[in-house]
């Protein structure tokens, strides 16, 4: 068996992938360090959204993978926070196959495939860990091919929700679920406990020439934040070129069936509607507010604490996101 290495521009969903990163699939290049707060760098060292989409007629598949951290979290599975996820292209859809399960550090998993027929595939990276080290293996006479989606991609910014808390394998996460439905790539920048709607974050979006922009972050801010924080958001996002007029998308935050925390929220979706109608008052255009009602059905069976999602919530929150937009990106020119 011969192993190649992925590099970071054969990844997908990366920002700046040809720019230097400490480890090959940290999601911010390394010259974005100084610029953000150390908590905010520390989660994008995580590989949350990045994935390995390539093309063989190897019989045997093996990935090695070593991960930084190796911790764990009492409310989600080894597999999604440190794990890899595969889905196959068949029949023109993706289609899951098979999942590496870690057991440390180190890890392996091996697939056997029963012919030789070039086969498409996708590898999800962890949400939650750093891997250091990545190769696959495949048989001596068989070839590999990275291959990359080049359309527009739909960029993603929020909290440990955003970021895959807490979906049993990488794979359900909901914007990795969004990416197999749609013609464009998904870039997540979910980080956990701090996605606070800040600027600086907003300034290397707006280096990205994106389909549209989803911020869902009110989980993670409190009244004063959103009164405080949208528009400049808003203002960073379009600060540069027309590249970056397109669509910004605000995502309410989800009632949890909780009389005391709903009302807060109530409030919080309705402040957030108002800023959004501010930013249209200021000029901004195509600024729009996706509703949270029946974003995660109405059995209460969608999170695994009542916060974060299962891959029930997070296969009905891909669904909700994608009805809500699909008039947004169906409309823009890929």
């Amino acid at each position: 068996m011969k192993y190649l290495t992925p590099k970071s521009s054969e990844a997908q969903n990366l920002i700046e992938p040809n720019e230097l990163r400490k480890y090959p699939f940290q999601r911010f290049p390394n010259k974005y360090k100084g610029s953000i707060r150390k908590e905010v760098w520390n989660l994008s060292e995580n590989n949350a959204g990045i994935s390995i989409q390539l093309r063989t007629n190897s019989r045997n598949l093996k990935f090695k993978w070593s991960v930084k951290l190796d911790f764990k979290m009492n409310h989600m599975t080894d597999a999604g926070i440190k794990g890899l996820d595969v889905y196959e292209y068949v029949n023109e859809q993706w289609k899951y196959l098979s999942t590496g399960l870690p057991n440390s550090n180190k890890n392996e998993h091996l697939i056997k495939f029963n012919d030789v027929n070039k086969k498409t595939l996708c590898l999800y990276l962890p949400l939650y860990d750093s891997i250091v080290d990545l190769d696959i293996g495949i048989d001596d006479d068989s070839n590999l091919k990275f291959i990359k989606n080049d359309n527009k991609p739909i960029v993603f910014y929020g909290t440990s929700i955003t970021q895959g808390g807490c979906a049993s394998r990488p794979g359900m996460a909901h914007t990795n679920i969004i990416s197999r439905s749609t013609i464009h790539p998904c870039i997540n920048l979910g980080f956990s406990g701090n996605g606070h709607l800040e600027t600086e974050i907003g300034d290397i979006l707006s280096k990205i020439d994106a389909k549209c922009f989803i911020i869902d972050c009110l989980p993670n801010v409190n009244i004063k934040q959103i009164k405080s924080q949208v528009i400049p958001l808003v203002k960073s996002i379009r600060n540069k070129t027309d590249a970056n007029q397109c669509p910004i998308a605000f995502v309410e935050q989800p009632l949890m069936h909780n009389a005391y925390i709903d009302e807060d929220v109530r409030k919080k979706n309705l402040l957030l509607s108002n800023e959004i109608k501010e930013c249209k008052k200021l000029g901004f255009k195509d600024m729009h507010l996706i509703e949270q009602n029946g974003c995660l059905g109405s059995d209460h069976e969608a999170t695994v604490d009542g916060v974060h999602y299962n891959d029930i919530g997070f296969q009905r929150f891909a669904d909700h996101i994608l009805k809500n937009i699909q008039d947004i990106i169906l409309n823009k020119n890929s």
